[in-house]
């Protein structure tokens, strides 16, 4: 059974609850009306039975004062059982006999097969149920018991005819319910149509995502959860929408840097075997510096892919930021100086910040960045380095001076084999990754690198990392 309801359809399985749900909820109102009514109606009729018990003893004890014994009751209760009898055989046609004094006891006509009289020794003189099993009222005369008066129980009486009733209840009862199940299966399967249906969508985007089409999207007007999942959908497809182009333009662009210096080497060791270029120091040299910009290339893009596979290890230890940055400074200075460019270093604090981290990776983050600033900042020119320590992060802060990007270029500057269009000269522009590399880093470190605008004109990179 569990089988079966797994293979079907969300639709089918929605229509199934809420039908059995409401089968059990009609079946349950149907048992309690039933025994509710059954329930009120006695206790009502035992209240009356009760009430009027009350009125027959009282005018039973007058009776009773009036003949001084109960013959007068027991002689007009047989000849009412004698023609009762007849009239069952039909044997005869007379009148009811007259029986004054059991009608003056009897609140209505509807007590009269219900009347029970007992001794004060609890034997029955009329009717032949035990007294024990009767409803009954003792009758006193003068603080003296004399008897009971009793009545038969009403469902005793009524049996047959209480049956019929409750069953023609039921009938009623049940064509109503399957007037309403049948209203509510419409609704029902509607619902379930309703529900379903933006749950079928998701899974057809699903597919076509898994088939690789990431142009996929779902319109929702649904608020609910199901609206959440399909917005969440939508943010999934564009986010592998965006890294398959990523990864394409990864590919292109890494082909393309492969693909340049490699020519070069082709061209220039073909034209030394055609003799076009003798082998010379200078143009071996040449050579060997196409190599060495290929075999860079291939570094940097193995710290990216390890980056990206989780795979770059880091030598995380106690170690001092400003020390770090001071090494990295004094070893670029004298470049700095013959570029005509200024470096300078300004922190907050006189002692060391204290991080966990890599400091070779740390330095080469660093380096990449001052190295940029000698590439392509102007002579005369700066470079301000700074540190701000706050709510256990240190800032390191990196200003130069003209020229400065756009911010569309700002925006893209840490993208891999992005250059700016003032660097895409290859002898000056580098290979595109360096950034690229130290956003990896930095984010190995648990920290966050961003680019904006400096005021002094250039690029401004700041760099946040957790301190101890």
């Amino acid at each position: 059974m569990k089988k079966l309801f797994y293979a079907l359809k969300l639709k089918y399985k929605l229509f199934l609850i809420f039908a059995i749900n409401n089968i059990i909820i009609i079946g349950c109102m149907w048992q309690v009306s039933l025994w509710s009514f059954d329930q009120g109606f006695f206790n009502y009729t035992s209240q009356q039975d009760k009430s009027y018990l009350q009125q027959m003893a009282t005018r039973s004890g007058y009776l009773y004062y009036y003949y001084d014994n109960w013959d007068f009751l027991i002689y007009e209760s047989e000849l009412a059982t004698k023609w009762y009898k007849k009239q069952l055989g039909k044997t005869s046609l007379a009148p009811p006999p007259s029986t004054p004094n059991l009608d003056l006891i009897y609140p209505s006509q509807s007590y009269r097969k219900r009347f029970l009289l007992y001794n004060k020794h609890q034997e029955p003189l009329i009717g032949d149920l035990s007294f024990s099993k009767a409803t009954t009222k003792p009758v006193y005369l003068d603080g003296r018991l004399i008897g009971y008066i009793g009545l038969r129980p009403l469902n005793s009486i009524l049996q047959d005819h209480n049956l019929k009733f409750m069953k023609q209840q039921g009938e009623a009862f049940l064509l109503i319910a399957a007037f309403v199940l049948t209203i509510a299966a419409f609704i029902t399967w509607w619902l379930a149509k309703l529900l379903s249906q933006p749950i079928c969508e998701m899974s057809q985007a699903t597919r076509r995502l898994a088939s690789g089409n990431y142009d996929t999207r779902i319109r929702s007007k649904y608020a609910d959860e199901l609206g959440q999942l399909a917005f969440d959908l939508n943010h999934l497809a564009s986010t592998l929408e965006n890294s398959s182009q990523a990864r394409k333009r990864w590919v292109a662009d890494t082909a393309h840097e492969l693909r340049t210096p490699l020519a070069i080497l082709r061209g220039e060791i073909e034209a030394m075997q055609d003799g076009i270029i003798k082998v010379t120091p200078e143009s071996l040299n040449s050579l060997f510096q196409e190599t060495v910009h290929l075999g860079r290339l291939i570094d940097d893009l193995n710290q990216l892919s390890m980056h990206d596979t989780g795979s770059m290890s880091y030598k995380m230890e106690d170690t001092d930021l400003v020390t770090i940055l001071e090494q990295t400074i004094n070893s670029m200075q004298r470049s700095f100086d013959d570029a005509g460019l200024k470096l300078s270093f300004e922190t907050n604090k006189k002692k060391s910040i204290p991080i966990i981290g890599d400091a070779d990776r740390l330095a080469q983050v660093f380096s990449n960045l001052m190295s940029n600033t000698l590439k392509y900042t102007n002579a005369p020119g700066e470079l301000a380095i700074a540190t701000q320590c706050s709510n256990g992060f240190t800032t390191v802060i990196l200003e130069d001076s003209a020229p400065g990007l756009n911010e569309e270029d700002i925006e893209k500057i840490f993208d891999r084999f992005f250059r700016a269009e003032c660097s895409r000269n290859r002898s000056s522009g580098g290979r595109g990754l360096g950034l690229s590399i130290c956003r990896s880093i930095i984010e190995g470190h648990q920290g966050q690198i961003s680019a904006y605008n400096s005021p002094k004109g250039g690029v401004g990179i700041k760099i946040v990392l957790p301190t101890v």
